[in-house]
């Protein structure tokens, strides 16, 4: 552990020390003189030297002791290395606190809650709900505890909220499974997406297999389709350009803030732009390419959409492995608790220096009130 000034130039001030010193200086030497007539004849004696002696020195030492904690202030002391071992228990909202209590037999550690801001768990606090998902909690209270401070998490037999990985930490936990109930899976349906095709002259003879397409997706649906000459509709469909024209800038804008645009192979690639493979058939040939260029992101057809070009139109398996390409499917949030202990290979978090401020004002203030009873005890002397 060591002292560090994180405003050095805040001990500047420590030369405002003087100013006691003078003023203690300046009110020893008022004095009046008195002249008595029996001692007006009488010749005058060299006066001795004078030594510098102070009045009141307990009150001078109270007002440069204040003076040197201001300077402190300013130069914002800190204690830096601070070792602090004392265990924490963190511990999932929704778990009965008795049932983790009973798990964990840890008196003196710091019990809290999983949560934002991991509030303290004191008596029988209302948990909090829980908005980040648990692998980023864990490690962002990974990186603000002590690196010795050993953690214990308590976390029910079944977890939520995960993001497909374990999570990473700096240091060792003990991952305590505390056994519930495990509530009924509802089943998620994706709805296939919509599609609005734009399309020229010569994209018009690809439609009939988009509305294969359409209709395998939306039986009771009709194709959105019109010329290239005619702008999207507004909302979250999958726009199709089916044209040898460029694409339209308000077009590459949607793009950009996350829509989902699908371009025939005869429409032009900035030369800049890069390509890559996204979609192969069984033969290994490349169907979807996807385009990246500024901010925006598309797909686009390595050929063109008939059947000699591309024999896959004709699978029965097109439809769904369009969707798929269309729409990522979201990623498992659900697993055992058994499975997902936190690995032990993260890098150490430098933790921060502990400022010593806040008990350098509650000196100022104490000394400042103790000053002021001196002065005042001073004057009522002074006055008796």
């Amino acid at each position: 552990m060591s002292l560090l000034w994180l405003f050095p130039a805040g001990l500047f001030a420590l030369a405002a020390l003087l100013l006691p010193l003078l003023i203690h200086l300046a009110r020893r030497d008022q004095q009046q003189l008195i002249d008595f007539a029996a001692l007006r004849w009488l010749s005058a004696k060299p006066r001795p030297r004078r030594r510098i002696r102070f009045d009141e020195w307990p009150l001078l030492l109270v007002r440069l002791l204040l003076l040197a904690l201001l300077a402190m202030l300013l130069a914002r002391p800190a204690l830096n290395g601070m070792i602090d071992a004392t265990p924490r228990v963190a511990v999932l909202p929704g778990l009965d606190l008795a049932k983790a209590r009973a798990a964990v037999d840890a008196p003196q550690a710091h019990w809290l809650w999983l949560a934002a801001d991991f509030p303290r768990i004191d008596g029988d606090t209302a948990a909090p709900s829980i908005n980040q998902p648990i692998a980023s909690l864990l490690r962002e209270l990974d990186a603000t505890l002590p690196p010795e401070a050993p953690l214990t998490v308590i976390v029910p037999s079944v977890l939520d909220g995960l993001d497909a990985q374990r999570p990473r930490l700096s240091r060792a936990v003990q991952w305590q499974i505390v056994e519930t109930s495990v509530p009924s899976i509802v089943a998620t349906k994706i709805t296939a997406p919509q599609l609005q095709v734009r399309h020229d002259e010569a994209g018009k003879a690809a439609l009939r297999y988009l509305r294969a397409v359409n209709q395998a997706w939306h039986p009771d649906a009709t194709l959105d389709s019109g010329e290239d000459n005619r702008a999207f509709n507004d909302g979250v469909a999958v726009r199709v350009w089916l044209s040898a024209d460029a694409i339209p800038d308000a077009t590459l804008a949607w793009t950009s803030t996350g829509g989902t645009l699908l371009v025939d192979a005869r429409t032009p690639v900035p030369a800049d732009a890069q390509r890559t493979a996204r979609w192969h058939d069984d033969s290994g040939n490349v169907l979807l390419e996807q385009i990246n260029h500024a901010d925006a992101r598309w797909l686009r057809w390595s050929t063109a959409l008939d059947a000699a070009s591309m024999p896959a139109l004709l699978d029965a398996r097109f439809p769904q492995q369009l969707q798929a390409q269309l729409q990522t499917p979201p990623s498992p949030g659900r697993a055992a608790a058994v499975t997902m202990p936190p690995l032990q290979d993260g890098d150490a978090y430098p933790q921060p220096a502990r400022e010593l401020a806040p008990w350098l004002g509650l000196a100022i203030a104490l000394l400042f009130l103790l000053e002021r009873w001196m002065a005042s005890a001073r004057r009522r002397r002074g006055t008796a």
